[in-house]
């Protein structure tokens, strides 16, 4: 029976990409969901759009991939750090689905980690955090300091869950909870899950070519 390296290994470029997309689609598919059904929904946060009021909109994507500057720089000094679970990390493009994952186009990259970006924020900060509020026992965000509590454990809750979502080693669900903070504070203090979403988006999206540019060039230089 074939392991999964092998299976994973097996897939199409095409299945690869089709398989990654429609997962984090899910996610979003999931958010909208469970905000119908249950509540709050994930749709609030984000401005309603208009063609004649389109600088809105890309004025939050603008902002959402400059704030995505801060973190590329704070996994680019962590990557230099001479500690055995970070080489961990470096190593993980031997794992057979992110090789497979890492040999597609950069176009094909970029609408991964836009689907990423959706569905992940919309499942984590768009519906999560603001559901984990209400069940505290605080809808309304007035401003008070229970309100800050409330917001404050919300966001390190949903948080902690996020890091969990990406059980690939201990280091990295830290940093991707430590992701969702950050990613949780933008929403928290723009209102507009636009933000977030194009942080997250642009942060894959560089992380995954950049990656999948120096795999290349090791496999080069090895030949």
């Amino acid at each position: 029976m074939p392991s999964e390296d092998q299976e994973n290994a097996e897939q199409t470029p095409d299945q690869v990409f089709l398989s990654a997309a429609l997962f984090e689609l899910a996610l979003a598919a999931l958010a909208l969901f469970l905000g119908w059904a249950i509540g709050p929904s994930a749709r609030e946060t984000i401005p309603e759009f208009a063609v004649d009021e389109l600088w809105p909109i890309l004025r939050s994507v603008l902002l959402g991939c400059v704030a995505a500057g801060p973190i590329l720089l704070l996994v680019e000094i962590i990557r230099r750090i001479p500690w055995e679970p970070i080489r961990a990390l470096e190593r993980l493009t031997d794992d057979g689905m992110l090789r497979s994952l890492l040999q597609l186009r950069p176009p094909e990259l970029i609408m991964i980690s836009l689907c990423a970006g959706i569905g992940e924020e919309l499942l984590f900060r768009g519906w999560l955090m603001y559901w984990l509020a209400d069940l505290i026992g605080l809808a309304d965000f007035s401003g008070g300091a229970t309100s800050s509590l409330t917001v404050g454990i919300a966001l390190v809750a949903s948080s902690l869950v996020f890091g969990l979502f990406h059980p690939i080693t201990k280091l990295y669900i830290f940093l991707a909870a430590l992701m969702g903070l950050y990613f949780g504070g933008l929403v928290l203090y723009t209102g507009n899950l636009l933000v977030p979403i194009a942080a997250h988006a642009t942060y894959d999206a560089v992380q995954l070519i950049l990656t999948a540019r120096n795999d290349r060039r090791e496999l080069t230089e090895a030949a």
